[in-house]
């Protein structure tokens, strides 16, 4: 099954250069995928920017929709139950992992829902929307804006750490004085970044968004 995903083009401050856009989900299947998938990768992405009625439907909003509802009113299992249920014979395999997963991680954790935002980072020529599903206060008062990845497939630390770079570099506008946390919800796993990580991350995110670009004008 696909994440959800999108990628454009925008004319840069003052009517400069046009600048490519993808959201979050779409820069971490770039970063997860090696050799020449990444190429296949970027070819699905632009077929798709020049026709949108073939873009896939995000079968991971729904679940994303029903841990947000669950959280908000403390009925995590009877969400978690509802999206098993009302799934069909395609996807409910994924919720159900989906599902298990997210109660496992939850354990005793009382995390509180709070508001999020919405950020853009630019990375040269290419600039990242960052989405996050939730926004949460844990019980020792820090706040996280939160990044569920849904897909089957594990959740490498190396490309969680990308994501919670870009998270951290859009805080100002996603939490103001939040922190980034990324949680691989069907392996109930979570990833949080160090200040040494963030320094480190930096031109490995540049090379990787450069990487990309050069894909994409080759397509």
């Amino acid at each position: 099954m696909r994440d959800g995903g999108g990628i454009g083009e925008e004319f840069g401050p003052e009517g400069g250069c046009p600048m490519a856009y993808i959201t979050l989900p779409t820069f971490v299947g770039y970063s997860a995928s090696t050799g020449p998938t990444r190429s296949s990768f970027v070819r699905r992405q632009r077929r798709l920017y020049e026709d949108p009625a073939r873009a896939a439907f995000n079968y991971y909003r729904r679940a994303a929709n029903a841990v947000r509802a669950g959280r908000a009113a403390r009925q995590d299992e009877v969400a978690m139950r509802s999206l098993v249920h009302h799934a069909d014979d395609r996807t409910r395999p994924h919720y159900s992992a989906i599902a298990e997963g997210w109660l496992r991680y939850l354990g005793r954790r009382d995390p509180k829902l709070i508001e999020v935002g919405r950020a853009r980072v630019p990375l040269g020529e290419l600039e990242v929307g960052l989405s996050p599903q939730l926004g949460l206060r844990k019980s020792n008062g820090r706040r996280y804006a939160t990044w569920l990845y849904f897909k089957e497939e594990p959740l490498t630390r190396d490309v969680a750490q990308l994501a919670l770079w870009l998270l951290t570099q859009g805080m100002s506008d996603l939490l103001p004085g939040g922190e980034a946390l990324v949680v691989d919800v069907r392996r109930a796993k979570e990833f949080t970044l160090t200040a040494r990580d963030r320094e480190r991350l930096r031109p490995w995110a540049f090379s990787e968004a450069s990487a990309f670009m050069t894909l994409w004008e080759a397509a």
